[in-house]
């Protein structure tokens, strides 16, 4: 009997060691009159409207040894050069590391353009570029003031977790006889798991509910569409926070760099396929959740990622008079790096984490835009770490493709890299360097 006794006792002294508290925040971070959207090139003039809010929302997590951040944020992506000046007032005024600050983007492509993002899509002068800069700055201070109250509003929390799924994702690269191109391909790849992490306070209220998605947030049309809107993402956290009344929805964008929502092309598309996607949270809501109980462990590495080598001198000359002018602008932001002296690009900056929430949820937290296939491995290879795989986060400096995408080509693989002033292609041997590397962070994260 005193064994159980001592036994108990232990468990009961563990619990209260690794004791979660969670401090939940929002701010609605529309913008204020026309501004250029992202995500699209097609489009040739800046907004005239608001379709639905746009929020940034944090839920920050605190075990009484580490701590991180998790932003939510209505927006195509952000980049490292955008982010930096946000992440140095965080550390500055809240002592939060930049790599325990994670910014998932949700990737609408109807949300404001951003100073210092998709800079080859995106070449601002005058009016328009004062617009996003103006936005930027006032998207930077509202970030910085986001985190201030999550931290603030630190209570003890009780988490669970679930996972549903959704079928609206379809892979998006169609096979000719010579070339990838874009389509519905619906024997492709796709992830439709929807990863549900509850969050509530100790009187039982749901404070908090982060939900994820492997999709491009592309069901607008670009060409025909200027109103700012969160795209099926937002309409999706609209819909939870209707049904739980008091909690604040989170979405965390999956790994589907190469998965488009289907069908697509209007607002009407997006609004459906928010409700499919909120109801399939509602219903793991309502079904027995398992706990998640245990200490936070972070592990965090930035990899260089290997790019073919550059182009010559008389490329780069052809180039910045080509007809596209996307292509120009690449070409002539590495001439001017040639002409200062200063080295090309070898190499693509990617963050990538593991964070583990005791031991039944590990989420997976990859920079960029990646492919399905780093989803697939992940759970595939992680599968006893409760893997949840988060993309668009910290930063996106590209596309992310895997082995497979860069052997079959196409947009992901080569040509997407014109937008980000790239000359690529990523070698194939990033995937794995990129698995390697998570797998290493998996063993820091697990308990001894």
């Amino acid at each position: 009997m005193s064994h159980c006794i001592l036994l108990a006792s232990a468990l009961i002294g563990a619990a209260v060691g690794d004791e979660i508290r969670v401090g939940v925040a929002s701010r609605d971070i529309t913008p204020e009159g026309a501004i250029w959207l992202s995500g699209y090139s097609a489009r040739d003039h800046a907004s005239d409207g608001v379709a639905q809010r746009l929020v940034a929302s944090a839920a920050a997590f605190d075990d009484g040894h580490d701590r991180f951040v998790v932003i939510a944020l209505d927006n195509c992506e952000v980049s490292r050069k955008c982010s930096a000046p946000f992440l140095e007032e965080v550390q500055k005024k809240h002592g939060l590391p930049p790599d325990a600050v994670v910014i998932v983007s949700s990737h609408s492509h109807s949300a404001p353009c951003l100073e210092g993002v998709l800079e080859g899509m995106f070449a601002f002068e005058g009016v328009e570029k004062e617009r996003v800069e103006r936005y930027t700055n006032r998207l930077r201070a509202d970030l910085v003031e986001l985190v201030g109250a999550a931290l603030a509003d630190l209570r003890p929390a009780s988490l669970a977790r679930g996972e549903g799924t959704a079928g609206f994702a379809m892979n998006r690269r169609i096979y000719r006889e010579d070339r990838v191109d874009f389509g519905e391909n619906p024997i492709g790849p796709v992830d439709e798991r929807v990863p549900v992490l509850r969050v509530t306070g100790p009187d039982g209220a749901i404070r908090a509910i982060l939900f994820g998605y492997a999709c491009h947030g592309t069901t607008i049309a670009g060409d025909d569409f200027y109103k700012v809107s969160g795209d099926y993402m937002a309409y999706a956290r609209e819909h939870i926070e209707a049904v739980f009344p008091g909690a604040k929805a989170l979405y965390l964008t999956g790994c589907g760099a190469d998965t488009n929502p289907s069908p697509r092309g209007s607002l009407q598309f997006a609004r459906q396929h928010g409700l499919e996607l909120a109801g399939a949270v509602a219903g793991v809501l309502n079904r027995p959740l398992r706990p998640v109980v245990g200490p936070i462990r972070r592990a965090f590495e930035r990899l260089e990622l290997p790019l073919a080598p550059p182009p010559d001198r008389a490329k780069l000359v052809a180039d910045a008079d080509a007809k596209d002018k996307y292509v120009r602008n690449r070409a002539r932001a590495w001439l001017a790096l040639l002409d200062s002296g200063k080295p090309l690009p070898a190499t693509v900056s990617f963050p990538t984490s593991v964070v583990r929430l005791g031991d039944e949820l590990t989420f997976f937290f990859l920079g960029g835009e990646p492919v399905v296939d780093y989803a697939l491995a992940i759970q595939s290879r992680f599968a006893a770490d409760r893997p949840w795989t988060v993309g668009y986060a910290y930063e996106v400096p590209c596309y992310i493709p895997s082995q497979r995408i860069l052997k079959e080509g196409g947009y992901e693989a080569d040509s997407s890299l014109i937008y980000y002033g790239i000359y690529g292609p990523i070698l194939g041997r990033a995937e794995e360097m990129i698995l390697g590397k998570i797998a290493e962070l998996v063993q820091k994260t697990r308990g001894k």
